[in-house]
């Protein structure tokens, strides 16, 4: 059982065991997740890297990567870790996560099988949150379906995409939100409204603290001809306007209330600014790109850089758009900076 793994590195141990506090932690994730090996041989990949995993392709391991075939499969496993105090998050594609050099001391969750899902009726589409972004737009090209077609091009998953109310050009995946599925806090399942998710510019603040599991969203009868040459459309404008040649998250910062983050970091000089690897985009400020072989140090310590340029020349605080995995408290803290008043 579980709880016998686990009793063995309990603190009440340290000193007949001879370990200290720091060593007792990693000592039980360690235990935890060579239990989910034994329970799960087919979904656990053990310190698993994640820079393959990320659009970044930057990122040390995680204790361990799971890959869940069922929806209960990803209850059970959540359960265990909330029960364990395991730390835990949903990788998705990638796209829009800085794993740090040393990784994650927890658990990352695939839900590219559990949360598969992708079909429609009488107007209404329901796609999981583990299905990619650029498979929904194809599956809306192919049935006929508009409505979606601003978002080819964006990476990552449609859980991504509901939680960073994804879009661009003329809309945001929360325009079409009729509800969400997901595990709340407690792992019990719920359906949100569009007004619970409450949508905001690149937020939902009804939907933190949960894990999505799909969502149902309003289509249009579409002409698919029609809808392809408006993808292809979209697609070529990203391709003008982003450097889509190298590794990168898509945009670093969110846009400023009347401004926009990469005029700003344009006009402090800070194109083409580098760290080690890592480069402000000569083609697109707010895009900070790998372009040789860059660390997850080099990329954090050029947002750093460029937060605390634009800081001192306009007095306003950049706040990232990427999530940052397995980074300590004090580096969090750090690229909050002056906007909690630091």
């Amino acid at each position: 059982m579980l709880d016998d793994i686990l009793v063995e590195v309990s603190p009440k141990m340290y000193d007949n065991m001879g370990l200290s506090e720091d060593d007792v932690e990693p000592l039980k994730i360690q235990k935890f997740t060579e239990f989910l090996e034994r329970e799960f041989p087919d979904n656990c990949q053990r310190n698993q890297p994640l820079g393959p995993f990320t659009s970044y392709r930057v990122g040390g391991p995680a204790a361990a990567l799971m890959t869940p075939h069922t929806q209960e499969e990803l209850e059970r496993l959540v359960r265990l870790c909330r029960d364990k105090e395991i730390p835990w998050f949903v990788l998705g594609e990638g796209a829009n996560i800085l794993v740090h050099d040393h990784g994650y001391a927890g658990i990352a969750i695939s839900l590219k099988q559990c949360c598969s899902r992708l079909f429609h009726q009488d107007g209404l589409l329901y796609a999981g949150a583990g299905v990619a972004v650029r498979d929904l737009v194809r599956y809306c090209e192919v049935h006929g379906l508009a409505g979606l077609d601003y978002m080819s091009g964006i990476p990552g998953t449609v859980g991504g995409a509901l939680v960073m109310n994804a879009g661009a050009f003329v809309g945001e995946i929360g325009d079409r939100v009729v509800r969400i599925e997901a595990l709340n806090e407690s792992g019990q399942r719920v359906q949100l409204s569009r007004e619970e998710a409450r949508f905001g510019y690149r937020r939902a603040d009804g939907l933190v603290g949960k894990l999505l599991l799909g969502c149902w969203i309003v289509v249009d009868p579409g002409d698919p001809a029609e809808l392809s040459r408006a993808r292809e459309a979209y697609l070529k404008r990203r391709a003008e306007k982003q450097p889509l040649e190298y590794p990168s998250c898509g945009s670093v910062f969110k846009r400023p209330p009347g401004d926009y983050a990469g005029r700003l970091i344009e006009a402090v000089g800070a194109k083409g600014l580098t760290v080690g690897g890592a480069k402000v985009s000569e083609k697109h400020a707010n895009f900070i790109v790998n372009f040789n072989n860059a660390s997850a140090r080099d990329i954090y310590e050029l947002i750093c850089r460029v937060q605390e340029m634009v800081y001192r020349q306009f007095k306003v605080w950049l706040e990232l758009e990427v999530r940052l995995i397995g980074f300590p408290p004090e580096d969090v803290q750090r690229v909050k900076g002056v906007q909690d008043g630091a």
